[in-house]
């Protein structure tokens, strides 16, 4: 009886045992499905967290307006600043690859549900990401108010050295430049973040710089003193916040979201007009004036 006992005892402790290690299994799968894997929006409401990843001169702008989003859907959110602009794109090798199809590693490792930045919608980028789009603008060229009479069309920046932060549109069309229009007599380009940029601009280190005209609005306005733009440059640009392809559920709160803010003294537009000097709403009304040009 007491052999019989014993095996007894064996085998309940034995399937004691298999059945802890099939909850830890259970509970370690659940975390790394909501900690460690692309997050779909039901998995966001599941885990009451939205994580936000912003980047570039502009970030406080972009975590304000993330935040906002986060708080009209009742959502706490997380955010995270990353070291760089490009980083966005970096596959899982760490670097980004524009000509290939692929989806962020920050996006599939779940690190983050989206990037409210602010960002141009071009085609590499779309082999990447989908975008909800919040407003249209122009590239414009930025000088030092001495040098703008020798800087009034594209001509004239052959030769010249620009300061621009590396990843973005504007150097995606600085190179287009170089490889064409310019190619006998290149730009030289300076790699550094865009307030690096303009201050260089600012203190005549470099010729010129690059930026949508919103950010020029900004920085002309608020914070430089010589900097000022010379001409418009480009085609208009889209541009939104950036998902995986997959989150159409997110996307589709978000174009909501967007949609409540296109009206004068909306949560966007008191947050522009902080971060930014003008209202969201009056700045698509210059914009649009502008393209009519």
């Amino acid at each position: 009886m007491q052999i019989g006992n014993k095996i007894g005892i064996s085998r309940i402790s034995l399937i004691a045992n298999i059945v802890r290690s099939l909850l830890l299994l259970c509970l370690f799968g659940s975390i790394l499905t909501d900690t460690a894997l692309a997050r779909s929006l039901e998995v966001i409401r599941k885990t009451n967290e939205i994580r936000l990843c912003v980047a570039g001169s502009s970030h406080e702008l972009y975590a304000a307006m993330g935040l906002a989003f986060a708080e009209g859907m009742g959502i706490p959110a997380k955010v995270k600043q990353l070291e760089s602009w490009d980083r966005q794109f970096h596959n899982a090798e760490g670097v980004t690859v524009r000509d290939a199809t692929y989806t962020p590693e920050l996006m599939v490792s779940g690190e983050c549900d989206c990037y409210p930045n602010d960002m141009v919608m071009n085609d590499w980028r779309l082999q990447k990401l989908d975008f909800v789009i919040l407003f249209q603008t122009r590239m414009v060229v930025v000088v030092h108010k001495d040098r703008l009479s020798g800087i009034k069309g594209i001509a004239d920046l052959a030769g010249k050295t620009a300061a621009i932060q590396k990843g973005t549109s504007y150097h995606t069309w600085i190179d287009g430049q170089n490889a064409s229009t310019l190619s006998e007599n290149p730009i030289t380009i300076e790699f550094m973040p865009t307030d690096a940029s303009m201050q260089a601009v600012d203190t005549g280190i470099v010729d010129f710089t690059v930026i949508g005209a919103d950010g020029a609005l900004n920085w002309t306005r608020n914070k430089v003193k010589n900097s000022v733009v010379a001409f418009p440059i480009g085609t208009p640009k889209q541009l939104g916040w950036a998902f995986r392809k997959e989150d159409k559920d997110l996307q589709a709160a978000v174009h909501k979201f967007f949609e409540s803010q296109a009206i004068t003294g909306s949560r966007f537009d008191k947050i522009w007009s902080e971060k930014v000097g003008i209202a969201l709403s009056d700045f698509t009304l210059f914009i649009t004036n502008l393209l009519q040009d």
